[in-house]
C-alpha cells in the first residue's frame, strides 16, 4: 500500500512541474486524437489509455472523467473495457486552443492522468492587392507587396514566388519570416523589360492557399525620382501662358519615353491646372508651354514623371512664376451706406470685393472712386486706395459714384454704385441666427412685402475689433431668406451681424444682432462691489466682463445668503450693471456671489461680505414725516373744497326753511295796502285762477295707537266717542314736540283764504327737511288760532285741525304758524 501512495503522489508532482510533460509521457495513461489541428468547429474524437501499471487502475473498477479547458465533458462509454481504452467525442470544437484532460475519479477526487492540446482555426485566405514596383534608383531594386487575408487563428507563412519568362524560365521561392507581408528582390533576380510572373502562398496546419499571379514588366512598373524643375518665365507677347524647362534626375537621365505631367496652381487659389506631354530625347532639358493661364497672376509650377503606364513620381520642388498682366475686367460686388440728410453734405461708406466674374489680370490693383458731374464739369476723386473700402463725403444732388480697378496694364469699364436719398424704408423682420459649425453661421429672415425690393445686404464684423477693414459683407437675392457666413469666423468670438433691404428707390433701416458660433464658459467673473449700504437694502455694482473674456453672451445672477444661510437669487438683464436688494434685516451679515453664464457654461465671481447698518432716527424721523404728509394731504384738500363750496354744501346739508313767523304774509293787511304795491298787485291779479299759498307746518308726532288715528278722521266712530281727538300738550319754551327736530308740512289752498270754506276740504303736504324749530320764537296769540278756525280750512276738533288725510293736530304745535296775523282783506282774485 506504502507503496501504490508514493507511485500515485510521484506521479501527480511530476503532471504539476511540467504539465504538458506529464500529460504526454504519463506512465499512467496516454490520450490520442486523429489530428492536434482542426477546422474550427469541427468535431473531434479522442482516447485514453490506461496502462497496465497504472496504480489508480489496479484492484478496483475504473470511473475515466473528461474536461476540455477546465470543463467537464460528458463521460463516453469505455471502447475496450478489458484494454482499459476509452472514448469520447466532442461535437463542436469552438476553441482556438484547448487542452484535453483524461482524469481518473477515486473517490471524491478526479485524478489527471494523461492528455494533450488541440488547436482550431481556418485554412489561410488568399493574399490581396499583390504590387510590385521597381526602384530605379541605385541599386535597382523590385519590392512587392499584399494584403493579408482574415486572420486564420493558427500560425501562417508566407512564400513569395517569381517565374523570369525569357529565354529560358527561372524560378525564385523566398519564405518570409512570420508577420512580414512585402519583400524586395535584388537586381540580379530579375530583369528589365521582360516579363515576370509573381505571386504569393499563405500556408498553415490546415493547408495552402494562393494569391492571383500577377504579370508584369519591372520597367513598366518603375517609381522615378523626382524630376528637377528648371525655370519658369512668360512671353510678353503671348498673354496667358507660362513655359517651364524641366530634367531627370542623373541617376534615371538614360531612360527614354518618359511621360511628364505639369501642373500648376496660382497661389491664392487651391485649384491646380495639369498638361501632359512625352519626352523624345532624355540628353536635352525639356520645356513645357501652358497657356489658358490667368492674366498678371503667380502661379506655382511642379512636374512629375514616370514610364507608361508605370506609377507617377514624386512632385518636384515648386517653382514660381507670373503671367503677364492686363487690364482688369469683370465686376465688382459693391455695398455703399450713405449716413446724413439729403439736402446736406453725407457721410458714405462703400465696400466692394471681387464677383466670381472679376479678374484683376495683375498682382498690383488699386481702386480708384470718382464722382462724375456733366462733361462740362471736372470729375471729382473721392478715394484712391489699394483695399475694399473708402469713405467719402457726397454733395448735395450727388446721386451715384462711379469705382474702376486698374493695374500697369490698363484700368477697368467703370461701374457705376446709386447713392440712395432714402436709407430708413421697410426693414427685415425675425432676424435669427444659428451656428452651422465651429466657422460658419447661418443668418434667416422674412422679407417685407413690397414689390420694389430687389434684394438683400448681410454685413458681420467682430465686435472686438473696430474701423473698415474688420467688416465683411455679402448679397443675396431677393428671392433668397437665408445667408451663410463662412469668411473669418472664429469660435469663442462676438459678431455684429446687420441685415439690409434694398428697394429701387432706397435702402431699408438695418436690424442688428450679435452672435456667436460656439460659446463656453467665461474666462473671468466679474468683481461685485458694495456701494451703498443701508439697515434694510444694499446697492451692488459691478464692471463689465472684458469682451475677448466673455466667450459668449453673458448673463448675470446675484446670489446672497445671511448668517442662518437662507439663500436667495436673483436673475438680472444682460444689459444691467448695478442690483438693489431689499428687505434686509438690520444689523445682520450678508454674503453675496455674482455668476456670469453663457450657453457654454458658467464661471462664479468671489464671495462678497458686507453687514447692514442698524436702523437710524433720522429715518425714523423722515418716515414719519413722509407718512404724516400724505395723511394730511387728502384732509387739506377736502378742507379747501369744503371752504369754497360751503355754501352749496350748506344748501346740501342744510337746506333753509322759511320762517312764517318772519315772513312778508305776516304782514298782510287789508285792500288798501295791498293796492300800494301795484306792481305786486298786477302780479296777483294776473295770476292763474287756482290760488296757491304755501305754508310750512310743524309735523306732529305719529300716533301708536292706531285707533286713536282713526278716531281722529272726520266721520269716524269707535265706541260711541265721535270726533274725539287726543289732546296734543306742547313742551315747556314753546317746544311743541318733545323731539329735537320737527318736520315741516306744507298747506297747500288750492282757493283764496277767504271762500276756503266753499272749497272742498284741504291738505298739507309733509316737507322732507328735519331742520329743528327756533327754540326763541314766541307763541302765537290766540287770534290765530281762532282765525284760523274760521278759515274752515281742517274740522275742528276741540280746537284741534284734522287734515282728511292725516291726523289731528292742535295750534299749539304751529307756534310760527300761530305768530301769523291776518287781517280782513279783500280776495286776491
Amino acid at each position: 500500500m506504502a507503496s501504490l501512495l508514493t507511485k500515485v503522489i510521484g506521479m501527480m508532482l511530476a503532471f504539476v512541474i511540467d504539465p504538458e510533460s506529464a500529460v504526454s509521457s504519463s506512465p499512467c495513461a496516454q490520450v490520442r486524437v486523429p489530428a492536434n489541428t482542426v477546422h474550427l468547429g469541427s468535431s473531434i474524437s479522442a482516447t485514453c489509455i490506461l496502462s497496465d501499471g497504472c496504480p489508480l487502475a489496479q484492484g478496483r473498477d475504473v470511473r475515466v472523467e473528461w474536461r476540455l479547458n477546465g470543463r467537464h465533458l460528458p463521460a463516453g462509454r469505455p471502447a475496450n473495457q478489458s484494454a482499459r481504452s476509452y472514448d469520447v467525442v466532442v461535437p463542436s470544437f469552438t476553441d482556438a486552443r484547448g487542452d484535453l484532460i483524461c482524469c481518473v475519479r477515486t473517490g471524491t477526487e478526479c485524478q489527471e492522468v494523461a492528455g494533450v492540446t488541440v488547436q482550431a482555426g481556418y485554412l489561410p485566405s488568399p493574399p490581396r492587392n499583390l504590387s510590385c514596383v521597381t526602384n530605379l534608383t541605385r541599386p535597382c531594386t523590385l519590392t512587392c507587396e499584399w494584403t493579408p487575408g482574415p486572420d486564420s487563428l493558427l500560425p501562417t507563412a508566407y512564400t513569395l514566388h517569381t517565374e523570369i519568362r525569357h529565354l529560358r524560365t527561372e524560378r525564385k521561392t523566398y519564405t518570409l519570416p512570420e508577420g512580414v507581408h512585402t519583400y524586395t528582390i535584388p537586381r540580379v533576380d530579375f530583369a528589365l523589360f521582360v516579363e515576370t510572373r509573381i505571386s504569393v502562398a499563405a500556408t498553415n496546419a490546415l493547408g495552402q492557399t494562393s494569391s492571383e499571379a500577377l504579370l508584369l514588366d519591372p520597367m513598366e512598373n518603375a517609381q522615378f525620382d523626382p524630376p528637377e524643375v528648371l525655370q519658369v518665365w512668360a512671353e510678353p507677347q503671348r498673354p496667358g501662358c507660362l513655359k517651364m524647362q524641366w530634367k531627370l534626375s542623373d541617376h534615371q537621365a538614360w531612360v527614354v519615353n518618359v511621360a511628364v505631367n505639369i501642373s500648376l496652381r496660382a497661389t491664392d487659389n487651391q485649384h491646380w491646372t495639369s498638361a501632359m506631354k512625352r519626352m523624345q530625347n532624355p540628353f536635352v532639358p525639356e520645356t513645357v508651354e501652358q497657356c489658358g493661364l490667368l492674366h498678371g497672376t503667380e502661379y506655382r509650377a511642379q512636374a512629375r514623371v514616370s514610364y507608361p503606364p508605370g506609377p507617377w513620381s514624386a512632385w518636384s520642388k515648386p517653382l514660381e512664376g507670373t503671367t503677364p498682366d492686363r487690364a482688369p475686367t469683370g465686376r465688382l460686388t459693391t455695398w455703399l451706406k450713405v449716413l446724413g440728410e439729403p439736402s446736406g453734405m453725407r457721410s458714405a461708406l462703400l465696400f466692394w470685393k471681387p464677383s466670381d466674374q472679376f479678374r484683376a489680370n495683375g498682382r498690383n490693383v488699386s481702386y480708384h472712386v470718382l464722382l462724375k458731374w456733366p462733361p462740362d464739369r471736372r470729375h471729382d476723386v473721392l478715394c484712391d486706395t489699394v483695399h475694399g473700402h473708402c469713405a467719402f463725403s457726397l454733395p448735395p444732388g450727388a446721386t451715384r459714384v462711379c469705382i474702376t480697378a486698374s493695374n500697369s496694364a490698363g484700368e477697368s469699364v467703370p461701374m457705376w454704385v446709386p447713392a440712395y436719398r432714402h436709407t430708413a424704408l421697410d426693414p427685415v423682420s425675425g432676424l435669427s441666427i444659428s451656428p452651422t459649425g465651429d466657422n460658419s453661421l447661418l443668418v434667416s429672415w422674412v422679407a417685407p412685402n413690397s414689390t420694389a425690393l430687389v434684394g438683400f445686404t448681410v454685413e458681420w464684423s467682430p465686435l472686438s475689433e473696430s474701423g473698415l477693414i474688420s467688416l465683411s459683407f455679402g448679397v443675396a437675392a431677393k428671392s433668397e431668406s437665408s445667408f451663410l457666413i463662412t469668411d473669418e469666423i472664429e469660435p469663442y468670438q462676438p459678431y455684429k451681424i446687420s441685415v439690409y433691404s434694398r428697394y429701387d428707390e432706397g435702402i431699408g433701416a438695418p436690424r442688428t444682432v450679435e452672435a456667436y458660433t460656439l460659446e463656453k464658459a467665461p474666462s473671468e467673473a466679474p468683481q461685485l462691489q458694495a456701494t451703498v449700504i443701508r439697515h434694510t437694502s444694499v446697492e451692488l455694482t459691478w464692471d463689465d466682463i472684458p469682451l475677448e473674456h466673455r466667450n459668449g453672451i453673458v448673463s448675470y445672477t446675484i446670489y446672497y445668503w445671511n448668517e442662518e444661510d437662507q439663500a436667495e437669487a436673483v436673475r438680472i438683464k444682460p444689459t444691467n450693471r448695478r442690483l438693489i436688494l431689499k428687505d434686509l434685516k438690520p444689523l445682520s451679515m450678508y454674503k453675496v456671489l455674482i455668476q456670469a453664464s453663457t450657453d457654454g457654461g458658467s464661471r462664479n465671481g468671489t464671495v462678497l461680505t458686507f453687514k447692514t447698518e442698524e436702523t437710524d432716527f433720522w429715518d425714523i424721523m423722515m418716515s414719519a414725516f413722509l407718512i404724516g404728509i400724505l395723511l394730511l394731504l387728502p384732509i387739506s384738500v377736502a378742507s379747501v373744497v369744503c371752504f369754497k363750496k360751503r355754501k352749496r354744501l350748506k344748501m346740501r346739508l342744510w337746506p333753509v326753511v322759511p320762517d312764517p313767523a318772519n315772513s312778508s304774509i305776516r304782514d298782510w293787511k287789508d285792500t288798501g295796502m295791498l293796492q300800494k304795491d301795484s306792481h305786486r298787485k298786477q302780479d296777483i291779479h294776473e295770476a292763474s285762477p287756482v290760488n296757491l299759498s304755501w305754508f310750512n307746518l310743524m309735523d306732529i308726532p305719529e300716533k301708536e295707537d292706531s285707533e286713536a288715528e282713526e278716531s281722529c278722521q272726520p266721520g269716524s266712530q269707535k265706541g260711541g266717542d265721535t270726533g274725539h281727538c287726543p289732546e296734543v300738550h306742547p313742551s315747556p319754551g314753546g317746544d311743541p314736540s318733545p323731539r329735537d327736530s320737527v318736520p315741516y308740512v306744507t298747506v297747500v289752498f288750492t282757493s283764496p283764504y277767504r271762500s276756503q270754506a266753499q272749497g272742498p276740504p284741504q291738505g298739507y303736504l309733509r316737507s322732507e327737511s328735519t331742520q329743528p324749530l327756533l327754540g326763541d320764537e314766541p307763541s302765537s296769540p290766540t287770534p290765530s288760532q281762532e282765525g284760523g278756525a274760521e278759515s274752515g280750512s281742517f274740522p275742528e276738533c276741540g280746537g284741534e285741525l284734522c287734515a282728511h288725510k292725516g291726523g289731528c293736530v292742535s295750534w299749539g304745535d304751529f307756534p310760527m304758524l300761530g305768530a301769523l296775523e291776518i287781517h280782513n282783506a279783500d280776495p286776491l282774485y
